[in-house]
């Protein structure tokens, strides 16, 4: 039996099926690439930040504190610029009015930043609870008084109160452990101390001009009655 010989016909074919056969794997393989890319899971979407922290009961109640301690000074402030006549003791009324009033708007916001409101404030004991109650005593007293005399009372509640203060601010800043929060009482202590100061020199500038008044009133008697 004769064997056959490929023709150069029959090489051209088999070439053309080889080339078409490779295309055809080619095809294939970068379809395949290309479906695996396609098919990969979306990349996950950048984590939500996470919710402020809930403040403590206790962190609430040093919040509680200054909310009423600014409402009284920002009441008591708005009466004497009122009342006052003397223009410095005018002055200081509006300055405690916008600097309390400030720091009360900024605590507000604070407890509204963890989604919570600012409770009433609550005596630890019963020394708290009878100090409460001589203050709201000697505010309601401080609006019956008039002129000079409301003006003494005035600065001598501010001299007090802030001392006060004073003496409870590290035992209240001890209770905070909210960032934010022990934040925002830097410069307290500076505040506090400065209102007390003022409201002293106010005292002092008033005894000084009461003197001096004093003075003039002793040397304007006529010099035959001091016989």
């Amino acid at each position: 039996m004769r064997c056959l010989q490929p023709t150069r016909g029959m090489m051209k074919i088999f070439s053309r099926v080889l080339v078409a056969s490779l295309l055809t794997l080619s095809f294939a393989a970068s379809a395949e690439d290309t479906g695996t890319k396609t098919t990969k899971p979306a990349a996950a979407d950048p984590a939500k930040p996470a919710k402020p922290t809930k403040l403590k009961q206790q962190e609430l109640q040093v919040l509680a504190h200054y909310h009423a301690l600014n409402q009284k000074e920002v009441e008591l402030g708005t009466v004497a610029a009122k009342k006052a006549t003397n223009e410095g003791v005018k002055a200081y009324a509006n300055m405690l009015v916008k600097e309390h009033g400030d720091a009360d708007k900024k605590l507000v916001a604070l407890a509204k930043k963890t989604g919570q409101l600012i409770p009433r404030e609550k005596p630890a004991d019963e020394t708290e609870k009878q100090e409460m109650a001589d203050d709201k005593a000697a505010a309601a007293k401080l609006k019956t008084l008039k002129g000079a005399d409301f003006e003494r009372e005035y600065l001598r509640m501010m001299v007090q109160g802030h001392e006060k203060e004073l003496t409870k601010l590290d035992a209240n800043l001890a209770r905070l452990e909210n960032a934010d929060v022990v934040e925002s009482f830097k410069g307290k202590r500076e505040t506090l101390q400065r209102h007390a100061d003022e409201a002293r020199k106010l005292q002092t500038n008033e005894s000084t001009s009461m003197h001096d008044h004093g003075d003039d009133t002793h040397d304007s008697t006529p010099s035959t009655a001091k016989r």
